[in-house]
């Protein structure tokens, strides 16, 4: 009896501070959507976590989150293939945009297209990171394109293996795989699992970090993807390929998501989209179409140089980490009111600043196990940009990085990417 009476005394301890944790979450949340009307990731079965986690189960795989509501069992069920394939940048908001004014005949308006959310941040680092394993950014701890590694004493983008001033992250012979130490879900589908990517990105030591794939191909146009994602489908046996296009995100940062050069290739890849559902055709294939976040044009008056902001540098011990809607500070012990007047002073149209504390207690990072740099990656404060602004961090003696449109942050146009799902 006393046993009995230990075992639920325990047990009812984990939940209340279970439950503890989840009206903090909750109520960290509502003070940020207040405050600056921000959108959060649905990790409850609405986001690209969950997205993956449903591919990896009906493959056979195991993963800890909940699979995606918009998925159901027939959808999944029988197929010989599934392919995924991230449009980068390509979200839901810029979609209607290009669909209203006419666009998306061949393929993104014949299509029904469900609204999920993406991971935050809404980036490119965070969002393929999970696409590729799984794993929700709290597991796999790559938050952003400029990442801090405290353990290497710098700001780097491990995707392309950079420093903030160009250089390398580390000698040739550096063990990346080992140093980020990336959860992978998706390793545990024992069928053939093939990654399909832009030029050399798949053969990077980025790629290779996370899920050991079984293959690869690689193209530079629309038509080389099409024929590398059907030449898999149209093989034996049964497996899933990850297909990766990203250069419409590259022109929203050059050109802007408005742009005409944008737009013109938006519509390039709805006629890329209607062949390859073609050439897709009678293989028992599971089509997948989505994005990694969506883009947010600033305009010249928004998009501010942090380097630039008077006393703000100061404050800190290192350049800050981050993306253009969301950047981590890491403030000096001393600096610390001073930082916070700063930002109030120069800073407070533009954004909403957040301890990191909270921005870890929030869940914005999504559910599982954290990794173990989580909190070392998340700045003292983390700066989430309002409405259009957008920030850049430029090191002495190097090329100002101006880019028009921008991601990262929480805005609709960010947070919502679509899916398509055909079975072909």
């Amino acid at each position: 009896m006393v046993a009995r009476r230990l075992s639920l005394f325990y047990r009812l301890r984990v939940r209340t501070a279970v439950d503890s944790s989840a009206d903090r979450s909750a109520r960290i949340l509502d003070r940020l959507r207040t405050a600056g009307g921000f959108h959060f990731p649905d990790y409850r079965g609405g986001s690209l976590v969950n997205l993956l986690s449903s591919i990896i189960r009906a493959l056979g795989g195991t993963s800890p989150h909940l699979g995606l509501r918009a998925l159901d069992e027939a959808t999944l069920k029988g197929v010989r293939h599934i392919v995924y394939l991230v449009l980068d940048g390509v979200g839901c908001e810029q979609l209607d945009r290009f669909t209203a004014a006419g666009g998306g005949e061949h393929f993104f308006s014949r299509h029904p297209r469900q609204r999920i959310t993406t991971v935050f941040p809404s980036t490119t680092a965070a969002a393929v990171t999970t696409l590729s394993t799984g794993a929700a950014p709290a597991e796999h701890g790559v938050l952003s394109w400029h990442l801090h590694l405290h353990d290497l004493g710098l700001v780097g983008a491990v995707l392309p293996g950079k420093t903030l001033t160009g250089t390398p992250l580390a000698e040739e012979d550096f063990n990346l795989r080992r140093y980020l130490g990336l959860p992978s879900y998706l390793s545990s589908v024992h069928r053939h699992k093939r990654l399909l990517s832009f030029g050399t990105l798949g053969r990077s030591a980025y790629s290779n970090a996370g899920t050991r794939w079984n293959g690869y191909g690689a193209y530079r146009t629309l038509v080389g993807l099409e024929r590398q994602t059907v030449r898999f489908a149209r093989e034996g046996g049964r497996g899933v390929a990850y297909v990766y296009w990203p250069l419409y995100d590259t022109l929203c940062h050059q050109e802007g998501v408005q742009a005409r050069k944008t737009r013109l290739h938006l519509a390039e890849i709805d006629k890329s989209l209607e062949r390859l559902v073609s050439g897709l055709a009678g293989t028992g294939t599971l089509l997948l179409i989505t994005a990694d976040h969506g883009v947010v044009d600033a305009p010249p008056p928004r998009r501010i140089e942090l380097t630039a902001v008077p006393g703000l540098l100061d404050c800190l011990a290192l350049l800050p980490a981050g993306d253009g809607r969301q950047v981590s500070c890491f403030v000096r012990p001393a600096h610390e009111a001073r930082f916070r007047e700063v930002v109030a002073r120069h800073l407070a149209e533009a954004c909403l600043c957040i301890t990191g504390e909270k921005l870890l207690e929030s869940g914005l990072l999504g559910p599982g196990d954290p990794h173990p740099s989580l909190c070392n990656r998340v700045g003292d404060y983390v700066l989430l940009a309002r409405d259009d602004y957008a920030f850049r961090v430029t090191p002495p003696l190097t090329k100002a990085r101006i880019h028009k449109g921008n991601h990262g942050g929480l805005s609709s146009d960010e947070v919502y990417v679509p899916l398509y799902a055909l079975r072909l």
